[in-house]
This record gives structure tokens, sequence and C-alpha cells, in this order.
């Protein structure tokens, strides 16, 4: 195993495989696109920073007690006023324009950086984090630097006034120090915690004290520093940072002078490169780090990483174009599917898509696909804790903590309700349209290619034959010969008004559907 460009066959398994790191699911028309491009080529588009969109708009304005007075329907609240009466219908719309990003993502990693980024930087919104114009900008701050600067991003993430208020920055005064931030600063954001030595409770004390004097003002979420509030001794290092000492720094800037002395000192560590390029190969390739890819991978990934004085895509690029990535017999479906992944694959791969123009049925259906993953243990905009998801630090077990008794329950709930063969909680425009969708397939009419292009999409696994036969039963429900299919399919295309021809062939995609989601395969990436 090595960091090595990879340079063997650039076809469809290794496509697949890129894309579905890299993206919510494959869909037919990428999987079509990245195929004309060199392995080169399509990791630098998929690497590409990208401009922020839109921001999330005012859907909530016909089913509230009392409107919005100064945000009309479909214009964006994020720049107006607070409005005390709709801060959960707009926290609301944070979540649902959040998932329709990802829904809707473009031909890049940015919506996975964002998501790894709030695992990695997490806050709770809605819970601790009730204002939903600083959640916003949270939200806002990690798109910017999801593929830039990671000491630039911890910067900003010190003073954002959510973080300020999830980890209690806000309280930290010179009468009063707060470690909260400071501690996690170091334990969960930069150095991690299973170094040898370590840094001390003394540093996390310290820390606190350059931390000092930051306040929010609510509910108008602006952050100021009060000089008055900030600790004004030297603050002394352990051996860890080399008994460094943080001067204190007067005026209005002092506290800012400060924070970045401390970052200097931290980001100074070996040990921080290593511990998030750690966490990025359990993001994206696989949970277990054995000895040879701790020399290997991570080491080389971690150096890369400091000598870009932090900048993330170089990493990322080297890490997408190497041997290792591609050595698909290794890293191919090794990871579970996080229950975000579950239902945006699902919804990206089989092209549900409500319609964009009608901006209240849009965002409430975005929101119905945020429940789904909620109920399968993954809250989007609030992880259970500071640490994250457990999938992603919790060892052994890593991501199979998103299995259990209830949340297999709820994938397969999900994955029948979306397919049409449960009705219960689902409006049209969250199903599968089994008709639209087949239509795009190579060739529909035959059940042997039919099942083949449909598992090569959806399952990181090859389906021995077998498996193929099974599925194919139900498509013909239960003849042996492919003209069943083929007749009944070339009727409805001929004829698509005779609802008995639809019915037939929608009958059979349904059930063909669902049992193809219902595989252990699809919960596999």
């Amino acid at each position: 195993m090595s960091l090595t460009a990879y340079s063997g066959t650039w076809g469809r398994a290794q496509v697949l495989h890129l894309l579905r790191r890299t993206l919510f699911g494959v869909k037919k028309a990428d999987l079509t696109y990245f195929l004309t491009q060199t392995m080169d080529q399509s990791v630098s588009e998929l690497l590409m920073p990208l401009a922020n969109p839109s921001p999330p708009v005012n859907d909530y304005q016909n089913y509230v007690a009392t409107p919005d007075p100064s945000v009309p329907l479909g214009a964006t609240w994020v720049n107006g006023p607070i409005d005390s009466n709709n801060q959960y219908p707009r926290l609301q719309s944070l979540r649902g324009w959040w998932m329709g990003l990802m829904w809707n993502q473009d031909r890049n990693i940015r919506e996975k950086m964002v998501l790894f980024w709030h695992n990695h930087l997490p806050i709770s919104i809605g819970d601790v984090v009730n204002e939903p114009i600083p959640a916003y900008a949270y939200v806002a701050l990690l798109r910017q630097h999801a593929t830039g600067n990671f000491k630039t991003l911890v910067r900003e993430m010190t003073t954002q006034p959510a973080m300020l208020n999830y980890l209690d920055g806000q309280l930290n005064t010179k009468y009063a120090p707060n470690e909260n931030y400071a501690r996690e600063l170091q334990e969960l954001f930069t150095i991690g915690k299973d170094t040898t030595p370590l840094y001390t409770e003394s540093d996390v004390q310290m820390a606190a004290k350059v931390l000092t004097g930051w306040q929010v003002s609510w509910p108008d979420n602006i952050v100021s520093y009060n000089a008055n509030l900030h600790d004004t001794s030297n603050k002394t290092f352990s051996s860890f940072y080399n008994n460094a000492v943080i001067n204190y720094a007067a005026g209005a800037t002092g506290g800012m002078t400060e924070i970045n002395a401390l970052l200097d000192l931290i980001f100074a560590k070996n040990e921080v490169a290593l511990f998030v390029v750690r966490k990025l190969y359990r993001f994206f390739v696989y949970y277990k780090i054995t000895p040879d890819i701790e020399t290997n991978i991570i080491v080389p990934l971690a150096n890369l990483f400091r000598t870009n004085n932090y900048d993330i895509l170089p990493v990322l690029d080297r890490l997408f174009r190497s041997e290792h990535f591609y050595d698909i017999t290794n890293s191919q479906g090794c990871i579970i599917k996080n229950p975000i992944d579950f239902v945006i694959t699902i919804a990206r791969t089989f092209n549900v898509t409500p319609p964009l123009s009608d901006v209240p049925n849009t965002y409430k259906n975005w929101r119905n696909f945020f429940d789904q993953a909620t109920n399968m243990q993954m809250t989007l905009g609030a992880p259970p804790n500071v640490s994250g998801w457990l999938a992603y630090w919790s060892a052994p077990e890593f991501h199979e903590n998103w299995i259990n008794a209830d949340t297999l329950r709820r994938r397969k709930e999900f994955s029948d309700r979306v397919t049409g063969n449960w009705n219960y909680g689902f409006d049209n425009d969250m199903k599968i349209n089994v008709l639209t969708f087949t239509q795009t397939l190579n060739t529909p009419s035959d059940p042997n290619l039919l099942i083949a292009e449909v598992l090569e999409l959806v399952h990181t696994l090859p389906s021995d034959a077998a498996v193929k036969t099974e599925l194919k039963k139900i498509l013909l429900s239960n003849q042996t010969q492919d003209y069943y299919w083929t007749t009944a399919w070339n009727n409805y295309v001929t004829t698509p008004t005779n609802t008995s021809y639809e019915s037939t062939v929608k009958t059979r995609l349904k059930q063909l559907y669902k049992a193809i989601l219902n595989m252990a395969e699809f919960h596999l990436s």
C-alpha cells in the first residue's frame, strides 16, 4: 500500500468507488459524465472550490401563527432582523435547506466535507444554539472553508457566535475562566487525546485564560471582545508546548493577538496533522488504521498537510489519486453508510425531485428526509455531543454503530416508503417515480440488463448470478422467460395511457427496487 499515484485501469469500478466516497450516491448522469474523464480530471473537478450557494429562505410564511413581518415568502431571512416569533420555523428552514444542498449537490466533494467538518467541529442547532442566524453563520463558515485552510477554520470558529454559545465561550472571563472550549480545542479539534506525552490540565487552564473576554450579545448575535474581562497575566504552558509563554496583549486587538499565538503554539505540534488526517481516513476510506497504514498513508499525508500550512486540498488530492484508495479489494464496500448518506443516496440515485418552484413543499420534503435520517439516529445539525457521531470515533465498532435493531427497521421502512410499497407519511414528491427512472436506463426492456445496471448504481459489491436470478423472478412475476418482462415493458412504452399496462410494470418495478434497497449490500459504501 502506498500513496503512489494510481496507474491501473480507470473504468466503471474505479469511477463508482470514487463517486460513492466523495458524493452522496451515484446518479446515472454522473457516472456517464465521469466515465468520459480521466482520473486526474475527475479528482480535479470533484475538489474544485465552489462559491457559497444562496442562503435558506422563508418557506414558513403561510403556516405560522405570526407571519414574518419583514421577510416575505421565498426571501432569505439570514440578513433580516431578529424575529422571536419565528425562531423555530427559521431553524426548520435551515435544516431543510441543508438537506436540499446535499440532495442537489454539484459534482463536487463540498457537501461531504461540510458534513465532515460539522462532525469534527460540532454544535447543537435547536438545542443549545436556538438562534437561527448564528446557526446559519456556523454552517456558512463550514461551507466557506470546506476545502480550504483548517487553521483558518479553527481560528474563525473560535469566535463564532454559535460556537461561543455551544461551548460556553461567552461565559469565559478573567473572574471565572471557563475551560470548556479550551479543553475541546485541544482534545477534540486539534491535538487529540491519545498522544504521548499529552498536554496537561495546566495547558487547558492557560488556554482558557487566553480565550477570556469574548462575548455574544443576544438576540442580535454580535460578537465583541471586552478587554476588561480578559485575563491580564502571562500564560505559561507545559513542557508539551516547550514551556512556551503567551504574553498578555493589551488593547482592543489583544484578544485576537493571544488567540493567534495560542493557535500557533498548537499547530506547531505534529499531532495536529496526524489527528485530522486519521479522521479524514476514517471518513473517506475505512475505520481501521493498521500500523502499515499509519506508516505509509497517515504519516505522509500528515507531513503534506503541515508543509501546505494546513490546507486540506493537497491532502484530499493525494489520497484520491493514490494506489491505496483504489485498492478496491480492500476498500470497496467496507463502510456502512451513515443515515444521511443512506437517505440522500436513494433520493439522488433514483432522481427523486420535489418541484423547486414550490418553496414550502420543497422545503417540507427536504425536512421529511431530515426527519428520516433523525429516526435512524443521525440528526443533521445536532451530533450527540461535542465528540461528534459515534461512528467516527468510538472504537472498536466505529461505523457499525449505525446499525441496531431500531435503525435497521427504520432503514427498511424508509426504503419501503420511498419505493411506494408503503404509503404512510410520504407525498408522491418524495417517492421514486419507478417508471420515469427506469426509462433513463440503457435497456429497460431487457430484464437482465435492467437489473445489472441498477445493481451497479446502488450496490458497492458485485452481485452473483443467484442474486440476479432471484431479483429477476420479481420482475417476471415468477415466470421463467425473459419475454414476460420485455412484452410488459414494451406494451407500456407503446401505449403509456393504458392503465393496465402501466399498473403491471409499475407494480413489478416497485417490488424490484424495494428488494434491491432492502439487501445488505445497499447499506455499504
